[in-house]
C-alpha cells in the first residue's frame, strides 16, 4: 500500500503537468478554432528563456518566473496571433495545422541556435531539495504538491472565467459566429490575441514544471505537447473538467505501468508511448465527424498539365540527369541520389494531401515499412522486393484508412501522427526490426543496369520518379482524380450526389501508402543501411512541411523538397556550428511563407512568369491565356471544372471546421 500511495502520488503530479499543459491548448483552440500543433515548443523555449534568467543570468526565481509567464510568453503568443494565425482561413484545415507545425519546427530551430549545447542544463527546485512532507512513509516534494495545486487552480479558473465572466463569454463566441461578434460591437481579432496569450503562458508554465523536474532538453520539451494531446481530445477541445480528467489518468498510467509493469522484451518502450495509445483510443472512440455542407473551397486550383506535357517534362528530367549526374561526387552524390530515392515515396503526400486533401503525419513510418519489406524480400536486388512492398503499403494503407472512414481534418492528422509513434517505439526499435544497429538492404538490380555506381543509381532513381510522378498526375486527370477533388471540395455534396466516400478514401490511403512504401524500399537500398533513427516519426513533419513549401498539389514538390533536405547537411557544414540546425529554419521559416503563397513556391513562381511574359509586346499568345478564377481548373484537354458545390451556399463556422 505505501508503494501504491507513492505512485499514484507521482501520477498526480505528472498528471498535473499534462493538464496544465492540455489546458493552454484547450483554450487556444476554444477561442480561436486552431489547434496549436506548436504549443509545446511555445513551452519548450519559454523553458529555456526562464533557464537564461534564473541560471545564466543568476535572476532571482520568482523575478525570472514572472518576466517569462507574464511578459514573454504573452507577447510571444499575441505575435503569432496576429503575424500569422489570423491571415490564415481556418476552414483549410491542412493549411492550418501545416502552418502550427512550421511554428513548432522555426522555435525548434532557433532553440538549436541560441542553446547549441543540447545536455547539461538543469532547473533549480523552486523550494530546494530537501523541502517535503511524508505521506504514509512517502515524500512528497513541495515541487509536486505546488503542481497540483496550480493544475487545479488553472482547471478551475478557466471554467470560472469562461461561463461566467463576460470577457470569458465573448471569447468563446468569437468561435461561434465571428462576424455576430463584430456586428454587435465585439473585437474578434482582440478576443483571438488574448486566446493565445493565455495558451502560450500556459504552455510556458507547463514546460518549466516539466523542466524542473528532469535535465533541459528540445526534443523531449517539445513533444510533451503529445502527451497533452490526448487529454485535451478527450475533452473533445471543449471540456476543461474532461481534459483535467484525462490528464490525470494518463499521469495515473504512467505511474502504475513504471511500478508494476515488466518493461522488457517487446514492452520496453511502452512507458513512452502510453499518451500516444491513449490518444489513439480516444479517437477511435470519438463520434464520426458528420458531413457538413456550407464550407466553401479554401484552395485555388493549380493548373494540370495534359498527358503529352507529363511525359515531356519526365524526359527533360531524365535527360537533365544524365547531364549531371557525371559532375557530382562524393558526399554530394549521395546525398542526392538519397533526395532523389526519398522523392519517390514523397509524391504519395502529393496524391494524398494535394489531390485527396487528407493529412497524415506518419509517411516516414511507411518509408521504413517499404525498406523494411524490400531487405527481406528483394535478395540480391530483386524487383519482386519493389512489388512485395507495394502491396504490404497497400494492405497496411487499407488498415490506416479506417480510421480516415471517421474523422478529418485535425482528427485524422492526430491518429496517424499516433501511429508513427507508435510504429517507431514497438516497432522499429524492436531489435529483431531493425533497432540501433545497421539493416543491410541490397541495391536494386535491373538486367543491363548496374546500379552499384551511384551515378547510375541516380539516372535510374530519377528514371523511376519521373514515370511515377507522370502516372500520379494521369491519376489526377483521369476519373478518380476528378473524384479526389470533388470530394476534397465538399464531401457533404458528394454524399449527396450518391458517391462513396468510404471505398474513395480507402482507395485513396491504400494507393498513397503503396507509393510510400516503394519509395522507402528504394530510399533503402539506395542508402543500403539504415537503422530506425532513419525513420523517426517526427521526420514526417518535415518531408509534409517540404513538399507543402514547394506545392502539394504539383509533383516536382515532392523532387525539390526531398533534395532540399537531403543537400541541408552539405550546407550546414559550411556554416559555424552555432547554426547547424539547417533543415529546422529550411522547413519551419520556409513554411511560414504559405501564409502569403499558400499554393506554394512551384506554382506562384510559375503564375508570376506566365503573368510576367504576358505583358511583353508581340508574343505569342499574350493576353490569351487569363488566369483561371478560384473554383475552376482548366488544362489542355479538359473541360473546366467547378470547385464548388451548388449545395454550399453559407459558410461554417470554425469551430465546425
Amino acid at each position: 500500500m505505501t508503494e501504491f500511495i507513492g505512485l499514484t502520488i507521482a501520477g498526480i503530479s505528472l498528471g498535473a503537468i499534462y493538464a496544465i499543459a492540455a489546458s493552454g491548448l484547450v483554450v487556444t483552440y476554444t477561442t480561436s478554432g486552431v489547434f496549436n500543433f506548436a504549443h509545446g515548443a511555445i513551452g519548450m523555449i519559454m523553458a529555456f528563456a526562464y533557464w537564461q534568467l534564473r541560471v545564466s543570468d543568476h535572476w532571482a526565481a520568482p523575478f525570472a518566473l514572472g518576466l517569462v509567464l507574464l511578459v514573454i510568453a504573452p507577447l510571444l503568443g499575441v505575435f503569432l496571433q496576429r503575424v500569422l494565425i489570423r491571415h490564415i482561413n481556418i476552414n483549410d484545415t491542412g493549411l492550418t495545422l501545416v502552418v502550427t507545425l512550421a511554428i513548432l519546427v522555426a522555435l525548434m530551430g532557433i532553440a538549436f541556435t541560441v542553446w547549441p549545447q543540447t545536455t547539461g542544463r538543469t532547473l533549480p527546485l523552486f523550494f530546494g531539495p530537501n523541502r517535503h512532507i511524508v505521506i504514509d512513509g512517502n515524500r512528497v516534494s513541495y515541487e509536486e504538491i505546488l503542481t497540483i495545486i496550480l493544475a487545479a487552480a488553472v482547471a478551475g479558473g478557466l471554467r470560472l472565467f469562461f461561463y461566467n465572466t463576460r470577457l470569458g463569454i465573448a471569447m468563446r463566441g468569437v468561435v461561434d459566429d465571428r462576424s455576430l461578434m463584430a456586428l454587435n460591437g465585439g473585437r474578434p481579432a482582440s478576443l483571438n490575441a488574448l486566446s493565445w496569450m493565455i495558451g502560450a503562458s500556459l504552455g510556458a508554465l507547463a514546460g518549466i514544471l516539466q523542466a524542473s523536474t528532469a535535465a533541459l532538453d528540445i526534443l523531449n520539451l517539445t513533444l510533451l505537447v503529445l502527451n497533452s494531446f490526448a487529454a485535451a481530445m478527450l475533452g473533445r477541445l471543449r471540456s476543461l473538467p474532461l481534459t483535467f480528467a484525462g490528464a490525470m489518468v494518463l499521469g495515473l498510467a504512467d505511474a502504475y505501468v513504471t511500478g508494476y509493469v515488466n518493461l522488457s522484451g517487446w514492452l520496453v518502450h511502452l512507458r513512452p508511448v502510453l499518451p500516444t495509445l491513449f490518444l489513439f483510443i480516444v479517437l477511435l472512440a470519438l463520434p464520426a465527424v458528420r458531413l457538413r455542407a456550407g464550407v466553401a473551397p479554401v484552395a485555388k486550383a493549380i493548373r494540370i498539365p495534359s498527358a503529352r506535357g507529363s511525359l515531356v517534362n519526365a524526359a527533360i528530367l531524365v535527360a537533365l540527369a544524365v547531364i549531371i549526374a557525371p559532375s557530382l561526387h562524393g558526399t554530394v552524390l549521395g546525398n542526392v541520389n538519397a533526395g532523389v530515392s526519398l522523392a519517390i515515396g514523397a509524391l504519395s503526400i502529393v496524391l494524398l494531401s494535394g489531390y485527396g486533401g487528407q493529412i497524415s503525419l506518419c509517411q516516414y513510418t511507411f518509408f521504413g515499412l517499404g525498406a523494411w519489406v524490400f531487405a527481406h524480400t528483394g535478395h540480391g536486388g530483386n524487383p519482386f522486393g519493389l512489388l512485395v512492398a507495394a502491396l504490404a503499403g497497400a494492405a497496411v494503407g487499407a488498415i490506416v484508412a479506417l480510421p480516415a472512414l471517421r474523422l478529418r481534418g485535425l482528427e485524422l492528422a492526430l491518429s496517424t501522427l499516433a501511429f508513427g509513434q507508435l510504429a517507431y517505439y514497438l516497432f522499429f526499435l524492436q531489435d529483431s526490426v531493425m533497432g540501433r544497429s545497421d539493416l543491410v538492404i541490397p541495391r536494386l538490380h535491373l538486367p543491363g543496369l548496374g546500379l552499384n555506381n551511384d551515378r547510375t543509381n541516380l539516372i535510374a532513381m530519377t528514371a523511376i520518379f519521373a514515370l511515377l510522378a507522370a502516372g500520379v498526375l494521369a491519376i489526377r486527370r483521369g476519373p478518380f482524380g476528378r473524384l479526389l477533388n470533388a470530394t476534397k471540395d465538399s464531401q457533404a455534396a458528394c454524399a449527396t450526389l450518391g458517391l462513396n466516400l468510404r471505398v474513395t478514401k480507402v482507395a485513396l490511403f491504400s494507393v498513397a501508402t503503396a507509393i510510400a512504401t516503394f519509395g522507402g524500399a528504394l530510399y533503402g537500398s539506395t542508402q543500403h543501411t539504415v537503422t530506425s533513427d532513419n525513420f523517426q516519426y517526427i521526420e514526417s513533419l518535415f518531408i509534409v512541411l517540404i513538399v507543402y513549401i514547394w506545392g502539394v498539389s504539383t509533383p516536382g514538390a515532392a523532387l525539390a523538397g526531398s533534395l532540399s533536405l537531403a543537400l541541408a547537411p552539405q550546407i550546414a557544414i559550411h556554416l559555424p556550428a552555432r547554426f547547424a540546425a539547417v533543415t529546422y529554419f529550411i522547413t519551419g521559416f520556409g513554411a511560414l511563407g504559405l501564409v502569403l503563397r499558400p499554393e506554394g513556391v512551384i506554382a506562384s513562381t510559375g503564375e508570376q512568369l506566365r503573368e510576367l511574359l504576358g505583358r511583353i509586346p508581340g508574343l505569342p499568345g499574350r493576353g490569351l491565356r487569363p488566369r483561371p478564377a478560384v473554383g475552376l481548373e482548366i488544362s489542355p484537354g479538359t473541360r473546366p471544372e467547378m470547385s464548388q458545390s451548388p449545395v454550399e451556399v453559407s459558410h461554417a463556422t470554425p469551430a465546425d471546421a
